[in-house]
């Protein structure tokens, strides 16, 4: 439990042994009806998935002591507040702030309640530039999340955040009132200014291919070859650039196929963390990429299976997550993002931020069992207001993205 302030925001998150314990441990930490008195009129609300069957009370409750109507957020495997993770258990992360009332517009599922979000949303952005749109989603919705992302950002034209709900219960949203099912979220306008950085946590194995055959979410031919033979030899130039051995020329023996733990530790290093596909984003300039599971490798014609429709003539590489490449890769992000707002605001002094992190993230420990992800960004971005969840699916640009973690400053 930890209250941080700034002039314009004011975290807190608590766990508890059921949901009226940590939401009254919140409260008390924020103040309880002294917030709306000082001028804060917006909350962002992320509960775990612990207390997803008390989601909506704990909402209620939180609209009734603070008396503050404009609520979004919603339910995750865990929930993140400053310099901390809450994982595996009861928990509340809340983050109170104070904007302009026309500068900002709550919408209700654009699936679920189309028309109402049409007449919520149209007049604003007739009036209003969309600068931030930030959204929940539930993954368990009948249309697919990355269709209603893009038609919304196609209505917005905003820099869409945001992360699909995860849950090991029941799934859900706010949007002012509480939502099951749907995309919903708000709109901030150009008088709040925001930075934002993505951080993959991967490091490629190879080079970049071209899918030359395919069919749905199965991939045929990888530069004119199979995809297993392209897949095989990309990991073995990764074990000769890593080992200066080729692995072929190493004799594994039937103890050692029986008892992984026999392998040598140059060896085991290898095959620890996880081996992904990573599709390139068309329109970035190559270092963005959607990593996504391969689920499937045919034998018999070295076909593959990946959890992702894919096109001919799409870009793809592969890529090694474990806990040093997203270590490095986060910690390199929030420098240069720290960098950037120094040079472009001649100061960094944020006063609150969102942090949106992959579900398979919430375990990763760096640098032993003393520093997580949590950590680290207090490090480097210090002691800010801070609050998020650890989503089934993050989201940045209107893409929707899997093992990332995508921090955003309010400036």
């Amino acid at each position: 439990m930890t209250l941080l302030s700034s002039s314009q925001f004011m975290s807190c998150a608590a766990r508890g042994a059921d949901w009226r314990e940590a939401s009254k441990t919140v409260l008390e930490e924020l103040g309880e009806e002294g917030p709306a008195a000082q001028g804060y009129n917006f909350g962002f609300l992320f509960v775990s998935d612990a207390l997803a069957e008390d989601a909506q009370s704990i909402l209620n409750l939180f609209k009734s002591v603070l008396k503050i109507e404009n609520w979004v957020g919603g339910i995750g495997l865990g929930v993140c507040a400053g310099g901390q993770s809450f994982i595996d258990g009861p928990a509340v992360s809340v983050m109170l702030g104070k904007f302009e009332p026309e500068s900002f517009c709550i919408f209700p599922p654009i699936n679920l309640e189309p028309e109402k979000a049409k007449a919520v949303m149209l007049p604003w952005l007739e009036a209003h530039d969309p600068m931030l749109v930030f959204v929940c989603g539930d993954p368990m919705s009948e249309e697919d999340p990355a269709l209603l992302l893009h038609n919304l950002d196609m209505a917005c034209n905003g820099f869409m955040i945001g992360g699909l709900t995860s849950s090991r219960n029941s799934h859900a949203q706010f949007a002012m009132d509480f939502y099951q099912g749907g995309l919903c979220g708000v709109l901030f306008s150009d008088s709040v200014p925001v930075a934002s950085t993505l951080s993959q946590g991967c490091d490629p194995i190879g080079g970049v291919h071209t899918i030359t055959r395919c069919d749905g979410h199965e991939i045929l031919e990888l530069d004119g070859k199979d995809p297993t033979e392209v897949f095989e030899d990309d990991l073995r130039a990764m074990a000769i650039k890593k080992l200066d051995i080729d692995p072929d020329q190493v004799l594994v023996d039937e103890e050692v196929l029986d008892n992984p733990d026999s392998m040598p530790e140059e060896f085991q290093s290898l095959i620890q963390g996880e081996v992904h596909a990573a599709l390139a984003i068309s329109e970035s300039d190559g270092q963005d990429y959607l990593v996504r599971n391969i689920i499937g490798i045919n034998p018999d014609d070295g076909s593959m299976l990946i959890a992702q429709h894919v096109s001919h003539g799409e870009r793809l590489m592969f890529v090694h997550r474990d806990h040093k490449s997203a270590y490095r890769d986060l910690s390199a992000k929030l420098i240069s993002l720290r960098k950037r707002v120094q040079q472009e605001r001649g100061e960094f002094a944020p006063k609150g931020a969102l942090y949106i992190s992959c579900g398979a993230r919430a375990y990763n420990e760096f640098e032993g069992a003393q520093k997580n992800e949590m950590a680290l960004i207090r490090e480097i971005i210090g002691d800010v207001p801070l609050t998020g969840f650890y989503a089934g699916g993050e989201i940045s640009k209107g893409q929707l993205y899997g093992y990332t973690g995508i921090l955003t400053l309010f400036l």
